[in-house]
């Protein structure tokens, strides 16, 4: 029993002088960063955050020539910085609401700047600033129009969304259940026309009742999402507004 007792202790010991060896991988400190625009009106591109908005295919060759991917996202702005990137040799393939691109390769090392022109399958736009109404809601206008002249990528309009929010995170991945308006069927917008769409209908337009901001003043942001019948990457995707604040009372 004692030799077992002793034999053990000399593996743990033995392992843990091999696991005191220096890690000689250096930590990620290469920058990737830029900025995705509408390529005929040179705007910032709107999306939301994380698995419904912009994610960028990542893959490194410098080992390989089938990397396994991995991703990184945008910001709802159109912007992306990610400072923490192993020196390499990346395919770069920007995913989203609009037609796709071709992977780009190159060289990641100290920090590499990007604009990417996309063509957004929809181009969602305000018309005007939200007005209060008397019954305690908000109505705003908007225009929704193609995006691409390409007709692989023009489906019909199957969804829009008021989406409302007591933060400046506002869309299909963060909003209020309560004063949302969703369209779908004979309420959606018309492609080309100005369109008013006003809060308080979550389940749709005439599905229950119209719920009223609260009768205090109290900041909320809106912005105005829609969707064609096609998914990228097995998920639901929206072109949206810029956001709009409004201050209740």
């Amino acid at each position: 029993m004692r030799r077992i007792k002793y034999v053990t202790l000399f593996v743990v010991l033995l392992a843990s002088v091999f696991s005191c060896d220096d890690d000689n991988y250096d930590f990620p400190a290469e920058t990737f960063k830029g900025t995705i625009i509408d390529a005929a009106t040179k705007e910032p591109f709107q999306t939301a955050i994380g698995n419904t908005g912009v994610r960028f295919k990542m893959m490194e060759y410098s080992w390989s020539d089938n990397p396994t991917p991995y991703y990184m996202y945008c910001m709802m702005d159109g912007t992306f910085n990610n400072t923490k990137i192993f020196k390499g040799r990346y395919g770069v393939k920007p995913e989203g609401a609009f037609v796709p691109l071709e992977e780009e390769i190159f060289e990641i090392e100290g920090s590499v700047e990007k604009q990417y022109q996309v063509e957004p399958f929809l181009r969602v736009e305000w018309v005007g600033d939200p007005v209060l109404n008397a019954n305690g809601t908000a109505s705003v206008q908007v225009k929704i129009t193609r995006g691409t002249a390409d007709p692989a990528y023009q489906q019909a309009l199957i969804e829009a969304w008021l989406f409302v929010s007591e933060t400046q995170y506002v869309g299909d991945f963060s909003y209020s259940t309560n004063y949302s308006t969703k369209l779908t069927g004979a309420n959606l917008p018309t492609l080309g026309q100005t369109s008013t769409i006003t809060t308080g209908w979550p389940g749709g337009i005439g599905t229950g009742s119209q719920r009223a901001f609260p009768d205090y003043a109290r900041k909320y942001f809106l912005r105005v999402g829609a969707r064609i019948n096609k998914q990228v990457n097995s998920t639901n995707v929206y072109n949206y507004t810029t956001i709009k604040e409004i201050t209740t009372k």
